[in-house]
């Protein structure tokens, strides 16, 4: 039996013994009495009250209740991020600092081991690029890598891929391009 035949079959049945399930119902309805219908009739209304109480009502309710602490919470971050990416733009735009021509790979693992020990970095030094892999780090130490790179390493932030976790600490992959000698 094909599918589309299983289908036709099915909805000729549930179309035949519908009428049938209505008129049992019905009848079963008459012949009840006065107080039989009356408790089948509030049983019905508590039973459907309930699910509306748990699957409309009271989702909604703790949604509104919850609302205004988790807009105050996103504004916060947001005011901090802008105020982040507005020193990272000012730093961009800052005048070219002197070559940096040392190892910059364990020189870059030493600033984040003092500047922020919880962090876990991963750097890959290239000519031209750094590429930081980086997760559990203080969003304060962002903008001072920023500032670092620019001032001591003769890099800067092109860009960073960054989310925020539960805990406030960003994870993700900062991209740093190099002037100078060995830089580009």
């Amino acid at each position: 039996m094909s599918s589309n035949g299983r289908v036709a079959s099915l909805s000729a049945l549930w179309y035949r013994g519908l009428p049938q399930a209505v008129a049992f119902s019905r009848q079963r309805w008459s012949s009840m009495s006065q107080r039989e219908r009356v408790l089948t009739g509030a049983a019905i209304v508590a039973v459907a009250g309930a699910l509306l109480w748990m699957l409309a009502i009271r989702p909604a309710w703790r949604t509104l209740q919850s609302a205004p602490q988790r807009i105050v919470s996103l504004q916060q971050q947001l005011q901090v991020l802008q105020q982040d990416g507005q020193q990272i733009a000012a730093l961009r735009n800052a005048p070219a600092a002197p070559t940096f021509s040392g190892d910059l790979q364990p020189t870059i693992l030493a600033w984040f081991k003092r500047v922020d020990a919880t962090a876990k970095v991963e750097a890959q030094v290239l000519p031209g690029e750094v590429t930081l892999q980086l997760s559990a780090l203080r969003p304060a130490s962002l903008a001072a890598l920023a500032q670092t790179a620019r001032r001591d390493w003769s890099a800067q932030v092109d860009s960073a891929d960054l989310k925020r976790g539960a805990d406030g600490l960003l994870s993700g992959t900062v991209h740093l391009s190099r002037q100078g000698p060995g830089g580009g």
